[in-house]
Order: C-alpha cells, then structure tokens, then sequence
C-alpha cells in the first residue's frame, strides 16, 4: 500500500501550524499567550463541540488528551481527503 503524497500534504498543512503553536505555547511565560496558543488549532472543534452541546464532556481533560481526541481525527480526515483528491487526479490525467 502506497502512502498519498497529497494525503500527507493536506494532513502536514494541519499539523505544521499546530505543532508551532503548541512550540510557542511551551516555550511562552505568559500564562494568557499559553493558553491562546494551545487553544488556536483546536478552536474549530472546540466550537463545534460547542454547538452540538458536548463540551461538558470535555472538562477536566488534559490539553494533550484534547489534542489527541480532537487533532488526530482531524489529520487522518485530512488525509484521506487528499488521497481521495489523489485518486481522482490520477483517474482524470
């Protein structure tokens, strides 16, 4: 089985950024930064969660729990959407 090139693009598009901000958020002293930095790449689900009336069953989870259950699906969406993009390319050329 090959690995999607595309795949991995869409997944690291993603993770670059969220690996940043968890950098930043480790090496920062500020208490109100960290807590912005850690939040930035998982706003969007936080939200979503939100909306759908789940996040009680969120509190009193580490943020690198957080992270796990709310980036990795996240990534392998991503990468399956770019495998799937893959093959689509590759069947129209």
């Amino acid at each position: 089985m090959r690995v999607s090139r595309l795949g991995v693009c869409f997944s690291l598009i993603y993770l670059v950024p969220a690996i940043a901000c968890v950098a930043l958020a480790l090496s920062s002293d500020d208490s109100k930064g960290r807590f912005v930095f850690l939040q930035l790449p998982i706003g969007q689900q936080l939200r979503a969660l939100h909306l759908v009336g789940l996040n009680e069953s969120l509190h009193g989870l580490s943020w690198a729990t957080l992270y796990l259950l709310l980036c990795l699906p996240v990534v392998v969406m991503l990468y399956c959407i770019g495998w799937g993009l893959g093959l689509l390319l590759k069947r129209m050329s």
